[in-house]
């Protein structure tokens, strides 16, 4: 699959939703959202959305982001902790493709 994504993205999180980008998802459209980390380091959020064509939204993410972030989504929408990359994202991630 292609990514043909900005380098930056911006991402704005209103009491209505995150925009992403020109996309907006209001928060009635996401069904949880996980923290993905290697080792002690957070490196990816994860929104799993209820689109049919879309399932998940990945977004790099740091410790102070996530920290941040652990604050202000609850109020809006449930982690789902127990989700992690499978084996072909790894292995994706570690050749840097």
């Amino acid at each position: 699959m292609e990514n043909n994504s900005e380098d930056i993205v911006n991402v704005t999180i209103t009491e209505l939703g995150i925009n992403i980008a020109n996309s907006f998802y209001d928060f009635s459209r996401i069904n949880s959202y996980t923290f993905i980390y290697e080792w002690p380091n957070a490196v990816l959020l994860r929104l799993n959305l209820e689109n049919k064509w879309i399932k998940n939204i990945d977004l790099k993410v740091d410790n102070n982001i996530v920290a941040d972030l652990k604050n202000i989504l609850p109020n809006f929408i449930e982690e789902n902790p127990k989700v992690d990359m499978t084996f072909s994202e790894k292995l994706i991630r570690m050749l840097k493709l």
